[in-house]
This record gives structure tokens, sequence and C-alpha cells, in this order.
């Protein structure tokens, strides 16, 4: 059981902040100079933004049960919590951002309504993301240490 909820672990990690981090990384940006417009990539990154959010909220559901059902009687534990509850309300900001901002993208003629309101809450958005990925990040570290620490508690002494 061990080796399955360490694999579906990272199948979520990888598919949710690797897939995260490749879109921003390198398909916005390609996009954008395809495109030749910010704009026009940000009609493509609403509708991929969406998907990311139900990847996201999935990943985050398989990493709680990976916490506690680790065994890692350490303060680690519960630092590990405390980064995904993080990640989880900067989850909870997403969806409701997405959504606020999705409403002001009229697709018919790729117009921003409101721009003054869009561009400070998309910023935020933006920033959301960041914070939710460092958290990620961490989290990966840490759970890989209580991964050592749990293989270590099971391994017989000679």
């Amino acid at each position: 059981m061990r080796t399955l909820r360490r694999y579906l672990t990272l199948i979520a990690l990888m598919f949710w902040l690797g897939g995260f981090t490749f879109y921003a990384s390198v398909v916005v940006p390609v996009g954008t100079a395809v495109l030749k417009s910010d704009l026009r990539q940000g009609f493509i990154t609403r509708r991929v933004t969406f998907y990311l959010n139900l990847v996201a909220a999935t990943a985050l559901a398989v990493l709680l049960a990976e916490v506690l059902l680790t065994a890692d009687p350490s303060r680690r534990r519960w630092v590990r919590l405390g980064l995904w509850g993080v990640m989880a309300v900067c989850q909870v900001g997403l969806f409701v951002g997405h959504s606020y901002l999705d409403d002001r993208l009229q697709p018919k003629g790729m117009l921003i309504l409101d721009p003054e309101t869009f561009r400070p809450v998309h910023r935020l958005y933006l920033w959301t993301h960041t914070v939710q990925w460092g958290a990620g990040l961490l989290f990966i570290g840490l759970m890989l240490r209580a991964w050592m620490k749990e293989d270590q508690a099971s391994t017989p002494s000679i």
C-alpha cells in the first residue's frame, strides 16, 4: 500500500505542479509570441486554468491523504498539514478568482470588460498561483524527508 500511495502522490504532483510549471514557463510565453498578443493568449489561458484548477483540487485531496497516512510522528507532519492548508486556501481563492475573471472576458471580439478592475484581480490571481506553487515545492521536500524517515522506521536493525 505504501508504494501505491507514493506512486499516486507522485503522479498527482507531476501532473499538477509539473503541468503548471511547464504551462507558465513555456506555453504562455510561446503562445504570446506566436499570437503576438497577451490578450489573445489570455483567452487560451482562461480555458486551460479551468482544468488546472480541477487538477489542483484532485491533487490536494491526494496530498491530504498522503500526509494523514504517512507514518511520520514528527513536527514535520504539522508543517506539511500547514503547507497543505496554504495550498488549499490558495485553491479556493483561485476558483473564486477564475470565476470573477472569466465573467469579465467576452470571447466574441476577445474583449476584456472593465479592464480597470480586471488587471489588479488578475495580478492577485497570478500571485496566488505563485504562493501555492512555492508551498507545493516546500511540501515536496518535506514529503520526501517524511518518506525517508518512514522507510528507516520500518527497516529492521541488524
